[in-house]
């Protein structure tokens, strides 16, 4: 039977239009709440995906029978200490380089005048005139040299929290969130399935999830760690000034998708520049575009899978939204929070077909195949998410 069939039923295009109009309000009404609640809402979103991602190493703790609180207590001693270790090793680096920093942006000018000279001996007419007006030296050096390194980390953060009390707080209350989504953890499907049986909404397709996102966070993890070693040990090897402090970049800013890592590579390349010249910035450019493309395409697909395959337009659009709605945080968590979005629409009648055109797809012998997706389908039969997998807090 056709699919392009004649319908029994008239639609009322009337009714459709106001209910999509009523939509689209609340939507607007929804998102403008998370805007203006992002200073409560961030830490509890990092809270629950820091469980998630915590949870395998409680669970590991309870099969090789640790009592349930000493567990917990030892899961909640590891992510302090990592996170407390990052963020010390993180700020005493940059407090370091930002004193080295003038030096740097003047060997960056010189180069750049050096380049524009050459465009103009060339016959590029104007070309000292363009970077000069694009570039005022002055007024950026100047920055740099009275600006003191912490009230600019604040500063960004603080576009998400605020003030530097209101961060420690909002770090405290993330913790706490966590520990205590942790200790509720043991259970959930058990209570989420009374909580449908008395009446309330079927979470079963969210907790399928869970398992999803923790596998993602996981080897997302694994590879952000592994571009920050090889990125670091080749910083190291071209003897730049401050390996360690490029490999904690491109450790952290390999969460964001897309655009975090070709970011996290020009501080280095820049260095790479100005103290050793422009063979080795080209060699450390190059050297972090095969990290990049050997771990992006090779290795983390190989680890993931075609499960959680979402359209690249949908990923480029996800860390502009979540960037702006939450800041520079939000964009860290844009991918896993487009996954979870994408498995409450799948798990949605009515709004189905968006979570399948965020899908991944690929055309193999001339056909369509959309990650996740079986659209070989008989009369009759509706498309379908995939296959469940382990659910968090099933012992």
């Amino acid at each position: 039977m056709s699919i392009f069939q004649e319908h029994d039923q008239t639609v009322d295009w009337g009714r459709k239009g106001s209910q999509a109009v009523v939509t689209l309000a609340c939507l607007v009404v929804v998102l403008a709440g998370m805007k203006i609640a992002a200073g409560v809402l961030v830490p509890i979103v990092y809270a629950f995906f820091l469980a998630v991602l915590s949870y395998p190493l409680v669970r590991w703790l309870r099969r090789h029978r640790v009592p349930a609180v000493l567990a917990l207590g030892i899961t909640m001693l590891v992510n302090l200490s990592l996170l407390a270790g990052l963020i010390t090793v993180g700020v005493r680096l940059l407090i370091s380089f930002w004193a080295d920093l003038p030096r740097y942006l003047r060997g960056l000018e010189r180069y750049l005048n050096d380049a524009a000279a050459w465009l103009e001996t060339n016959g590029v007419e104007g070309a000292k005139a363009t970077v000069a007006g694009i570039f005022d030296w002055n007024t950026i050096i100047g920055y740099a040299t009275q600006q003191d390194v912490m009230t600019n980390l604040t500063g960004i953060v603080g576009s998400t929290f605020g003030t530097l009390a209101t961060l420690v707080a909002s770090f405290i209350m993330m913790l706490i969130v966590m520990m205590f989504i942790l200790m509720e953890t043991h259970g959930t499907q058990s209570r989420l399935h009374a909580v449908h049986l008395s009446g309330g909404p079927d979470f079963s397709g969210l907790l399928r999830s869970a398992s999803d996102i923790q596998k993602f966070l996981g080897v997302k993890t694994l590879i952000s760690a592994l571009t920050g070693l090889l990125a670091g040990f080749w910083c190291w090897f071209f003897d730049l000034q401050y390996p360690l402090l490029w490999a904690l970049l491109a450790f952290l800013m390999n969460y964001i998708p897309a655009v975090g890592s070709t970011a996290a590579s020009l501080p280095a390349i820049v260095e790479a520049l100005v103290q050793h010249g422009t063979s080795t910035a080209i060699f450390v450019a190059i050297g972090y575009g095969g990290i990049n493309f050997c771990l992006d395409n090779f290795v983390q697909p190989t680890l993931l899978g075609n499960r959680f395959g979402i359209s690249p337009l949908v990923v480029i659009l996800s860390v502009i939204f979540w960037g702006w709605l939450w800041g520079p945080l939000g964009m860290f968590l844009a991918v896993p929070l487009t996954m979870v979005l994408k498995v409450l629409l799948d798990n949605s009648g009515e709004f189905q077909w968006i979570s399948v055109a965020m899908a991944k797809k690929k055309v193999r012998h001339g056909e369509v195949e959309v990650a996740g997706y079986d659209l070989h389908l008989n009369e009759g039969e509706t498309i379908g998410s995939g296959a469940s997998t382990e659910i968090p807090g099933r012992e």
